[in-house]
């Protein structure tokens, strides 16, 4: 079908409308292999319109689809969004939705992400089995795929690979952000962070963590890496000509506010090893759980996956670097040409 607003196409589109419990969105699936499967997560929010919602949902979509390129799964890239106006939707909504994913028959495999909680996750589940499995260690995988991603891009900004003595500041010690900072200790860093919640701070101090005393302290600190591991536009012009690192490396989604922050960053030398690359831990360990469990078959284990995104960031960092261009624009471009390649031998 075609994308309205764009032109460019998409595998499919499903409009969620359940009058009994208020449910209104859309599953996109944007690209999806011929007898595959597309992964993406299921996002809640309070979105200004409809139409706010279903563009969120197209660009997301095409953002998985590369992530899931760049990553070298074998799988497309999709997203539901469910547009709650007010805050209200209840589980029935989510066993609409599930019913829903259900019907595509295992072309849209879903999971969790913003808005939709473990809780969530278990009602849809109950109503399909195209979901992430329960079990799974989305916060875990994520952050295991962002150490690894800031070693390799490590590699470029300092000239090792170690991070043994290094500095780094974690913006949002949640899942994923306290996760990192106790792999980051293990490897012998120094971690600062905050986070808006108390509790998320206690937690990291008792890790190690040096909590700073404002987001701004954080943001002014002193540090090797900047690691942005919360909400996605964080890193705006301002901030971007303001942070004293050598290197930007985090797990939130859309890190950059806007190209015009990329390009900051790029002037001022400062290495930006980007979002789409370093954090597919969470959706390389649900391809790997889904097509095991259907004996489809996927070479090496979830942990050498994960950790592969070292080389794959490293080696796109370089690239870039060659092309004198800033990463997040090479990253695009090897996402489309991959997209394209696969597109391409599907049609011969």
């Amino acid at each position: 079908m075609s994308d309205d607003a764009g032109g460019r196409e998409v595998a499919r589109a499903v409009e969620l409308r359940d009058p009994a419990s208020g449910l209104t969105g859309w599953v996109i699936i944007d690209s999806l292999p011929a007898g595959g499967r597309a992964f993406g997560g299921i996002r809640r929010l309070a979105y200004p319109s409809r139409a706010a919602a279903y563009d969120d949902a197209r660009r997301l979509a095409r953002a998985m689809s590369q992530k899931c390129a760049l990553a070298r799964l074998p799988v497309g890239g999709a997203k539901t969004v469910l547009w709650d106006r007010d805050g209200t939707l209840g589980e029935d909504g989510y066993a609409f939705l599930g019913e829903a994913v259900e019907a595509l028959g295992g072309a849209y495999v879903c999971g969790p992400d913003v808005g939709t909680d473990e809780a969530r996750m278990t009602v849809v589940r109950e109503r399909t089995r195209w979901a992430n499995p329960a079990g799974n260690a989305p916060g875990r995988r994520t952050a295991q795929g962002v150490l690894a991603g800031m070693r390799g891009a490590a590699v470029v900004a300092f000239g090792s690979a170690s991070l043994e003595g290094r500095v780094v500041g974690i913006h949002g010690l949640g899942s994923v952000g306290l996760a990192l900072a106790r792999g980051l200790l293990a490897h012998g860093a120094a971690v600062r962070g905050w986070d808006i919640s108390g509790a998320a701070k206690e937690a990291a101090a008792r890790v190690g963590v040096t909590i700073e005393a404002s987001e701004d302290a954080l943001f002014g600190a002193e540090m090797d890496v900047f690691a942005p591991c919360a909400v996605g536009g964080v890193l705006d012009e301002v901030l971007a000509a303001r942070l004293e690192v050598s290197l930007v490396c985090g797990s939130a989604n859309n890190v950059l506010a806007g190209p015009a922050a990329g390009e900051v960053l790029f002037r001022r030398g400062i290495v930006y090893a980007p979002d789409v690359v370093v954090n597919a831990g969470a959706v390389i360990e649900g391809v790997f759980a889904v097509l095991g469990r259907e004996g489809e078959a996927i070479s090496g284990t979830v942990d050498e996956h994960v950790e592969a995104t070292a080389s794959r960031c490293r080696d796109l960092l370089l690239r870039a670097k060659a092309r004198g261009v800033p990463p997040e624009v090479e990253a695009l471009a090897s996402a489309e040409a991959e997209l394209g390649r696969r597109s391409r031998l599907e049609q011969t």
